[in-house]
């Protein structure tokens, strides 16, 4: 490779790491580790679930991790438009899915059908090897039903596993309204 060529891929390098919010060791990082949950997930696209390796659920419910609930807003971006954070609670699976708009549920037999495969197959990696998720973005609808804005594969993966309760995170300002649609334990409100 040529020194040209190497200094500019460092450029690009940092450029998206503060684009993101983070060092440029960090930035790799995430980057080698994608690549790696990328190449490994290769072999559990359109698999039937008794074929993935054990998942349990490792929920990062901490306030620092709120952005990643978005599907990764850098803190910067996040701190601007959700100054407040989100409120966290709990809601079973199955009350859950009854409210949550076609658009965001997966119905029987729709787990590889719907949605991006290949983000659906890292996930199940990344969440085989323990690492932390956090929860899905919900957001109540004029129809009285729920859709995510972030968080359709952890679900799929969730409700695909038998997991009996889910965290959910929601703006502060949709909490009447979410009350009015769902029975959530709330943690901090």
């Amino acid at each position: 490779m040529k020194s040209e060529d190497m200094d500019l891929g460092k450029a690009i390098d940092q450029i998206s790491a503060e684009n993101a919010g983070e060092t440029l060791e960090e930035y790799r990082a995430k980057r080698s580790l994608f690549q790696r949950l990328s190449n490994e997930s290769e072999k559990y696209i359109d698999t039937l679930s008794s074929e993935w390796p054990p998942i349990k659920f490792n929920w990062d419910l901490s306030r620092e991790s709120q952005r990643h609930s978005l599907d990764g807003e850098s803190p910067k971006k996040f701190a601007e438009y959700y100054p407040a954070g989100f409120l966290l609670g709990f809601i079973t699976l199955q009350e859950f899915d009854k409210k949550l708009c076609h658009y965001s549920r997966r119905d029987e037999g729709e787990l590889w059908k719907v949605g991006s495969k290949d983000k659906l197959a890292r996930l199940i990696v990344y969440l085989s090897e323990g690492r932390p998720i956090s929860p899905p973005l919900v957001k109540p609808l004029e129809s009285g039903e729920v859709i995510f804005n972030g968080g359709h594969h952890r679900y799929a993966i969730a409700k695909e596993i038998g997991e009996g309760v889910i965290p959910i995170h929601i703006q502060p300002e949709y909490q009447e309204r979410i009350d009015e649609i769902l029975h959530v334990r709330w943690e901090d409100a």
